[in-house]
């Protein structure tokens, strides 16, 4: 399906309702602009073969600088939306494509499935267009007129549109007159329209007004682009006439784990699992064990180090899962004093910590009481 499909954004606009001299698709949400927003979740979809970008000349550098790719080709635009469409066919039409999508650049709230009813509709019709009924009243308003307008038939219309290449290629083809969208070219040329339902949300931002709420909602929806998961394992022999200390709990027990630190196989754990979710290296990479002032350190030290580190990036812990896995001692009883230790030091509250115990039902170098080891998971998000 792929190779048959090939997506047009429009990004021509200079955002003259804004009154800026930054054209509004270069405005940020959450430090991401409004071109790279829309541009990254048509990459992400895997449909298309080709997402060609028209761009406004003035824009057209700042567009290569955040458009990298070999599926993304860039191309200046026309004076006119229907003139920079046509431009956008020309180029498609290298790669003789079946489907063609055009969409506005900044409405960047379209959703994946949106694109993949529009696409699978495709298969047996020319033309399908989202649209959204007007659920409020309607009245032309004018000097002193006042008139109530039925809106039993009236409809907004949205992008993406979805086309057959070929036939709406033809039409622009022919074009004489400026319209606001592609469907209406597409019906005057005698293309059949097929409707999908729209997205409430899938709004196009056009002034002010329009950015500070989609600001609003990115806001109110920021876990769809800052949820991060770490995974952390770690593992220490066990040793004679050491002090066995898990999850910053003393255990009394005949031998200790050994390790340059205090070896606290539960913290270390729990500490590249964070970094992991940070996408800052492992607990080796900040605490390397050639470093001397290492030796004997509390594991403690090196979590509350993490935890800078997740302030530091704006981060909060969601949930925490751990896994002791060991033969001996039986670790169950201590678990409630674990969690409390580790919420203490990471200043959360308990409930967001899970500590597990099992064995390898005695197979392997754990199952023969010869060490301790753990894995731990732990799941992020941007801290407002």
């Amino acid at each position: 399906m792929k190779k048959k499909n090939i997506a047009i954004i429009l990004s021509g606009g200079v955002g003259k309702r804004f009154k800026k001299k930054i054209p509004k698709q270069l405005y940020k949400l959450n430090n991401k602009t409004i071109i790279e927003i829309t541009l990254e979740k048509f990459v992400q979809t895997g449909f298309f073969e080709k997402i060609i970008i028209v761009s406004n000349k003035k824009i057209i550098n700042e567009t290569k600088k955040i458009s990298g790719g070999k599926k993304i080709q860039i191309i200046s635009g026309g004076k006119t939306r229907q003139e920079s469409v046509l431009k956008g066919l020309k180029e498609a039409k290298r790669y003789n494509p079946k489907n063609v999508i055009i969409h506005d650049v900044v409405r960047p709230f379209f959703s994946k499935k949106l694109l993949d009813k529009i696409l699978k509709k495709l298969s047996t019709k020319d033309c399908v267009i989202p649209i959204q009924k007007i659920s409020d009243s309607v009245r032309y308003f004018k000097n002193n007129s006042y008139i109530d307008v039925n809106r039993e038939n009236l409809n907004l219309i949205q992008t993406p549109q979805g086309f057959n290449f070929q036939k709406i290629f033809n039409a622009y083809k022919k074009l004489k007159k400026n319209h606001t969208d592609d469907s209406i070219i597409a019906y005057n040329n005698g293309i059949k329209i097929s409707v999908i339902d729209g997205e409430r949300m899938n709004f196009k931002i056009t002034d002010k007004k329009d950015y500070e709420l989609a600001k609003q909602i990115w806001k109110e929806n920021k876990h769809m682009d800052i949820v991060k998961i770490g995974h952390g394992f770690d593992v220490h022999a066990l040793k004679p006439e050491k002090d066995l200390i898990i999850l910053g709990i003393k255990i009394p027990f005949s031998k200790g784990l050994e390790g340059h630190s205090d070896a606290d196989v539960g913290i270390h754990a729990l500490v590249d699992a964070i970094l992991g979710a940070l996408g800052m290296g492992d607990i080796g990479e900040h605490f390397p064990p050639s470093d001397v002032k290492w030796k004997n350190k509390s594991s403690k030290y090196f979590l509350e180090y993490t935890k800078d580190l997740l302030l530091k990036k704006k981060y909060k812990i969601n949930n925490i899962d751990i896994t002791l896995i060991c033969e001996k001692p039986k670790l169950t009883k201590y678990k409630k004093n674990m969690k409390k230790s580790i919420a203490k030091i990471l200043n959360i509250h308990s409930e967001k910590i899970n500590v597990k115990a099992t064995t390898t039902e005695k197979l392997g170098f754990l199952g023969r009481e010869e060490g301790i080891a753990c894995q731990s998971s732990v799941c992020i998000t941007k801290n407002d």
